[in-house]
């Protein structure tokens, strides 16, 4: 029995009610690689139950009683960076989607998505890609292309690392990154390093975030002729982004 669950995704189901945490927990389970850890109707006890459930992925609603959603995200960014969030909202709105992201989330998903989509998304996510709702795709093109080429971040990033940036955005591991452009795994490596510094950031997502807020996200999407991003680039849901570095 411990061979099989630790083979399994831990989950843990976030919603004050009860109908949909017990639906989701079924939908979960049904699909054989998910197992549901633990369930918390308040947002200001994720925390205690995320240190003795030991889940991978939370899925949780933005609107809890106590804390919201995205504070817990941010909680869980900043004191359980292991643990990826995966919001399942009836507010699929562009602004709630961009504070969920900047806080950490790792996906956003409406609760209209059908229920394979959502075992989807928590695979994804758990394998370190950012999923986001196809029906809000549009948003983030259009945050991508809010700041625009001049900002002053963007102006001191070389081609190469423009290049390197766009490639990380689309989930590509380093030494995929590094056959595609014909350079070595540590040159890569010295690319983001660099990336890292002169945008303030420190890790794989904040370089997907940082490519959300700014223009890089219109080229992805050009490159990729619209279709979203990823695994779930064929469906309602698409994979903006990964964790991945091997």
């Amino acid at each position: 029995m411990e061979a099989q669950d630790s083979q399994q995704i831990r989950v843990l189901v976030v919603d004050d009610h009860a109908v949909v945490r017990k639906g989701t927990r079924q939908l979960l389970e049904a699909s054989g690689d998910v197992v549901v850890v633990g369930e918390v109707d308040r947002g200001d006890a994720v925390l205690e139950e995320v240190a003795e459930a030991r889940p991978e992925v939370v899925v949780l609603d933005l609107q809890l009683p106590g804390m919201s959603g995205v504070e817990v995200t941010r909680r869980l960014t900043r004191d359980a960076p292991g643990v990826r969030a995966l919001i399942l909202t009836a507010y699929a709105e562009e602004g709630l989607l961009v504070e969920a992201l900047e806080a950490g989330a790792a996906g956003f998903l409406s609760k209209t998505v059908p229920g394979a989509e959502l075992v989807e998304a928590v695979r994804a996510v758990h394998s370190g890609a950012n999923v986001v709702d196809g029906s809000l795709s549009g948003a983030l093109v259009r945050l991508g292309r809010g700041v625009g080429r001049s900002s002053g971040a963007q102006s001191g990033i070389t081609p190469r690392e423009r290049e390197v940036m766009v490639l990380v955005a689309q989930g590509l591991a380093n030494k995929v990154i590094a056959v595609e452009l014909g350079i070595s795994r540590r040159t890569v490596e010295g690319h983001l390093r660099h990336l890292f510094e002169k945008l303030g950031v420190s890790s794989r997502s904040g370089l997907v975030h940082f490519a959300l807020r700014h223009h890089v996200l219109s080229e992805i999407t050009g490159d990729l002729g619209g279709n979203g991003f990823g695994p779930l680039a064929g469906g309602r849901s698409v994979a903006v982004g990964s964790h991945s570095a091997h």
